[in-house]
């Protein structure tokens, strides 16, 4: 279980910080919440209930640098297929960004920037909802690896491919 002071990543939220653990009173229904601040944006709060499973399970252990080095490996490993099918690929990458899976994140953000720059070579171009899909991914993942990695967010790309290259 997650302690005041704790470091998690929630959800969409990104890298959050474990302010307290409070009992709050919502309706007549008194309850125990943790109150998240989202590192990004320390005047937002986010309050989980500590007894609303679903909702704890969004809240994960910040990875280690040993751990985004084998999620790197086994992504680069593991590629997926350009999905064709727009309304298709548009449900699978809402659906990996709301599960905040690491792992489904990298192959995801890998099969966007393949695509994306694919289009570049025969001038063509990329769909605003990949892009948009795209950039939200990066956020969650790159967020977490430049906390994890004390480097800045725009050097992740490069940390990946530099670990891919080895």
């Amino acid at each position: 279980m997650f302690t005041a002071g704790d470091t998690v990543s929630y959800g969409t939220q990104g890298i959050c910080k474990i302010k307290e653990i409070t009992e709050m009173t919502v309706g007549k229904v008194k309850k125990q919440y943790f109150v998240l601040i989202p590192i990004q944006d320390d005047k937002a709060t986010v309050y989980v209930p500590t007894d609303n499973e679903k909702l704890l399970s969004n809240m994960r252990t910040v990875l280690s640098v040993v751990d985004i080095d084998a999620l790197i490996d086994k992504a680069a490993k593991n590629p997926i297929e350009w999905i064709k099918d727009d309304l298709t690929r548009k449900e699978h990458c809402s659906n990996v960004i709301k599960s905040g899976d690491r792992f489904e994140l990298m192959r995801l953000i890998e099969m966007l920037y393949l695509r994306r720059e694919e289009l570049k070579t025969t001038k063509k171009h990329f769909h605003i909802s990949d892009e948009k899909y795209l950039r939200e991914a990066e956020r969650l993942l790159h967020d977490e690896f430049s906390y994890t990695l004390k480097i800045a967010k725009e050097k992740v790309p490069e940390y990946i491919l530099n670990r891919i290259k080895k």
